[in-house]
């Protein structure tokens, strides 16, 4: 009968700090993950991510090919429901279907930046970000004046260019 033999760890000490690594990483993730929109209003602002682990773990997060995939997805389908005009009982819409409309060039223009390979500045996608997650603010949900949806989308495309970067919101 054989016996594997596997060399133990002896560093205990190695072993404290790859657990306290992890008790780090978890603790940040939940710092980001409870003040999400905080940070994304911060970034949207233009505050640099570098300021805080915080800023830096959401910014990370809003530039990932996987958010911007699934921030395309999502302007596609606000467009899909803007468009198809559904008449029910059941059936209860909170986007500005007209706003949506008036801003379909701009939307259409944020959704092939979006799609292409070029990067993008974490300014832009947390002005982006802001838009579809406001509900008590966003031009996309709440009244406001004629062409907001769309200047706010030009905006977003704007500041996403990484020339842009450094620049703070009010410059853009």
């Amino acid at each position: 009968m054989s016996t594997t033999s596997v060399r133990p760890n002896l560093s205990q000490r190695d072993g404290r700090r790859d657990g306290r690594a992890g008790r780090r990483s978890m603790a940040l993730a939940t710092r980001v993950a409870l003040q999400r929109h905080a940070l994304t209003r911060e970034l949207a602002d233009g505050t640099p991510p570098a300021l805080s682990p915080e800023l830096s773990a959401r910014a990370a997060q809003l530039v990932t090919p996987h958010h911007r995939r699934e921030a395309a997805r999502a302007w596609r389908r606000t467009l899909r429901e803007a468009r198809q005009l559904r008449i029910g009982r059941r059936y209860f819409s909170i986007i500005r279907r007209s706003a949506v409309i008036d801003a379909e060039e701009a939307i259409d223009a944020l959704i092939s930046r979006l799609n292409d390979t070029r990067p993008v500045a974490v300014q832009g996608m947390a002005m982006l970000d802001q838009l579809t997650t406001d509900g008590a603010e966003s031009p996309l949900y709440c009244a406001a004046e004629p062409g907001s949806l769309q200047r706010q989308v030009m905006l977003a495309i704007e500041a996403m260019s990484p020339e842009h970067a450094d620049r703070p919101r009010s410059q853009v």
